[in-house]
């Protein structure tokens, strides 16, 4: 069934991918998205025209760089201003929210998601909006955006350029394929619940030491056909790394 979706970040990396996937499945796709749809400063009528021509907003918008006010801005001010133009229009609109598994982690960053979750849970439960939010691993996949947020891509810009990276952590961290998490979001943009509000963890079995992937995406400099790898995983990862390799 074609749906309208309103996608917020939608010129990010996550939100371009789901704009461009959606399209492809016939859905009709709007945007609010800097410069112009600002959600620390929205427009009225913007908002308005967004909040009223969609039947779902995927709302990927917010700030992982910065300082601790901006990055605090970024997910808590902007979700407050979505949902007050949602209550102010009296919509039925469901929106899905695209969290992080750092919520339950003390840093900044993770504090901003749990804040802008806590204000989406009470909004779902008292104006009874259906309300998803999605806690996810570290997302990686082609057309992403080194030194941003994700190591995966860094690295990948990094060998591609034939630069040496540099292992500032190690630890063990989760990863996503960008192609995975479409699949799942656009199941959740068809789902109906009998429940308002549902928070999912997304689990992943893909998990690296930082070291270990780094050493994996050096490795890929001799491969020459992706079907000498024998997992998804590392495919994924190869594909990301070849992006890299051809579009920069």
């Amino acid at each position: 069934m074609k749906m309208r979706i309103g996608i917020t970040g939608s010129g990010g990396f996550i939100g371009k991918h789901l704009s461009g996937g959606f399209k492809n499945k016939g859905h009709i796709i709007s945007s609010f998205n800097l410069p112009k749809g600002d959600l620390l400063n929205p427009n009225p009528v913007l908002m308005r025209k967004f909040i009223r021509n969609n039947d779902i907003i995927i709302h990927t918008a917010g700030v992982n760089r910065g300082t601790d006010s901006e990055i605090i801005s970024g997910s808590v001010i902007a979700t407050y201003n979505l949902i007050k133009e949602v209550k102010k229009q009296n919509s039925r609109v469901k929106i899905i929210f695209l969290s992080s598994n750092q919520a339950v982690l003390d840093n900044v960053y993770g504090r901003s998601k749990k804040l802008a979750e806590t204000l989406l849970e009470d909004f779902s439960r008292t104006n009874k909006n259906d309300v998803t939010l999605f806690r996810l691993p570290n997302v990686f996949g082609e057309g992403g955006r080194p030194f941003y947020n994700s190591v995966v891509h860094t690295f990948c810009h990094q060998v591609a350029r034939g630069q040496n990276p540099t292992l500032l952590v190690d630890k063990k961290t989760s990863f996503i394929y960008i192609g995975d998490l479409l699949k799942i979001i656009n199941k959740e943009v068809s789902t109906k619940r009998r429940i308002p509000f549902c928070l999912k963890t997304l689990e992943s079995k893909n998990e690296l030491m930082i070291s270990d992937l780094l050493k994996l995406v050096r490795s890929f400099e001799a491969i020459k056909n992706i079907s000498e790898l024998k997992t998804k995983f590392h495919r994924d990862l190869f594909k990301t790394y070849s992006w890299f390799k051809n579009n920069e």
